[in-house]
């Protein structure tokens, strides 16, 4: 869903009948979805957030998207690391055969 389409819902149509944590796991894709469009978050879009989902809401979710890039940086980070290790076993292994 583009943030387009999700500006001309209703604040009732957004909140109502979901627990909250379904509205974070919402506000949470928005940002996601954002950031994989456009590479970041607009600030209209943040303000947009803010005031259907709550500030606070819309600041964790944020912050959860932030932290999920980290973490996957560090993963990629660590699978390097291996790769150039095991490269290096093998090498080792063939030249010594």
């Amino acid at each position: 869903m583009g943030v387009i389409g999700l500006f001309k819902r209703s604040q009732q149509m957004i909140t109502e009948n979901k627990t909250p944590s379904e509205l974070c796991i919402e506000c949470e894709s928005i940002i996601e979805d954002e950031k994989k469009e456009n590479g970041q978050v607009s600030i209209m879009t943040m303000r947009f957030l803010r005031e259907k989902y709550g500030t606070d809401r819309a600041n964790r979710a944020m912050w959860r998207q932030q932290k999920k890039k980290i973490e996957i940086t560090k993963e990629e980070s660590v699978i390097d690391e291996i790769s150039s290790v095991l490269s290096d076993l093998v090498k080792n292994k063939n030249q010594s055969l």
